[in-house]
């Protein structure tokens, strides 16, 4: 018995090696971090980046030649045929592809819903199995879109149902306000629906590194299949934030803990 369970635990260090992790939108300012956060933490193994400019990519991936070779793929979300390349051989999707939010709705429909579909379509073309997504959304989606909006907020909605009803194993985190802080400097809050008091009491921004990092541990070291859940943080100064598995833990609907868990988020 003790042969085979070390025979075992080699080839399960060897699966993970093998696989693979691909961060769309890496060349933008919260996919960049992203795509460090996954590199820096080792246990999904190859880490690759989806990009439509190599200068940017160049920048802040620090990649020299920024392309294949480097694990680095130009693409469009939007241009399906754009994808495979990036796609073949990829067991974990972390998406961080968004728009500004002022362009024309129809721009905003084709990146951030059909986008995301394209990307599913392109994951899950020989089916779910072995695959993980995650998704970085937006808090706000419990309003109806006001009639100046761009409906970005709409769209992303539609997004997280249609990985929801897609049957991979997934993660889809709605942060607040995004700046560019270092990470590690505040105390992070998890929710659910926009139902927290955070905006009220004057919390409602959140640096891009502290979402990235938690993107990241909810593939590496996922407390669920289904998770969906907003993410803020209190000022400056309040950190260090929980440790990301408590983070995750605590983001769970009460129906999804483990007895032992319920005790200590009741």
């Amino acid at each position: 018995m003790g042969r085979a369970l070390e025979a075992l635990l080699v080839l399960a260090c060897v699966f993970e090696v093998q696989s693979t992790v691909l961060v769309t939108g890496a060349a933008g300012r919260t996919g960049s971090l992203l795509y460090h956060a996954l590199k820096k933490d080792g246990r999904l193994g190859q880490v690759r980046a989806l990009v439509k400019n190599v200068t940017k990519a160049r920048e802040r991936l620090q990649c020299n030649a920024c392309d294949a070779s480097e694990g680095i793929y130009i693409g469009d979300v939007t241009d399906p045929k754009s994808l495979p390349p990036a796609f073949d051989g990829t067991d974990a999707l972390a998406i961080a592809v968004g728009v500004y939010g002022t362009e024309p709705k129809e721009v905003v429909k084709e990146v951030e819903w059909l986008g995301v579909k394209n990307q599913l379509q392109a994951l899950l073309k020989i089916g779910a199995k072995g695959k993980r997504v995650a998704l970085i959304s937006t808090m706000g989606t419990t309003k109806p879109p006001a009639d100046n909006s761009s409906d970005v907020m709409f769209y992303k909605l539609n997004a997280e149902a249609f990985i929801e009803s897609s049957g991979v194993p997934y993660s889809i985190i709605k942060p607040c306000g995004l700046n560019e802080e270092a990470a590690g400097n505040r105390l992070l809050m998890v929710g659910h629906d926009d139902s927290e008091s955070w905006f009220s009491q004057g919390f409602y921004m959140i640096p891009r590194a502290d979402v990235a990092a938690v993107a990241a541990a909810s593939l590496a070291e996922p407390v669920s299949d289904a998770l969906r859940f907003d993410l803020c943080a209190k000022g400056p100064g309040s950190g260090p934030p929980m440790p990301a598995k408590q983070l995750l833990e605590a983001a769970l609907m009460p129906w999804q803990r483990r007895p032992a868990l319920e005790k200590v988020f009741a």
